[in-house]
């Protein structure tokens, strides 16, 4: 298996934020929603993620509660190795599957309840 060398994965973090931040900057929406006409598992994470920065906790917790996640998914992004390795690795697919879970979720029912 190919590894991805920590440096790298900085530069994937800042390019997602750069396009993130772009789409919310000139309000494009979502690529997936606009491409293939239904939302994607993260839809809203940007708006959440600046409804925090403006100090609106609970505003982004109703655009997208898995936002708190996102910090969890950048460290074991960063730090795989060192997490998928021994017993740690049992522990870290379980709460890779939880958070999966918690945005299939949020997707069922902002999908269902509009």
């Amino acid at each position: 298996m190919c590894k991805i060398k920590f440096y790298h994965k900085i530069i994937i973090l800042l390019s997602i934020a750069v396009v993130s931040f772009g789409m919310w900057l000139f309000e494009t929406g979502c690529l997936i929603q606009i491409f293939f006409g239904i939302p994607c598992l993260t839809c809203g994470i940007t708006r959440a993620f600046f409804a925090i920065i403006n100090g609106q906790v609970a505003v982004s917790l109703k655009i997208h509660p898995m936002i708190f996640s996102i910090p969890i998914l950048v460290i074991f992004f960063l730090f795989s190795e060192k997490l998928f390795y021994g017993k740690r690795k049992v522990v870290s697919i379980i709460i890779l599957i939880l958070i999966l879970l918690g945005f299939a979720v949020n997707y069922i029912f902002n999908v269902l309840g509009g």
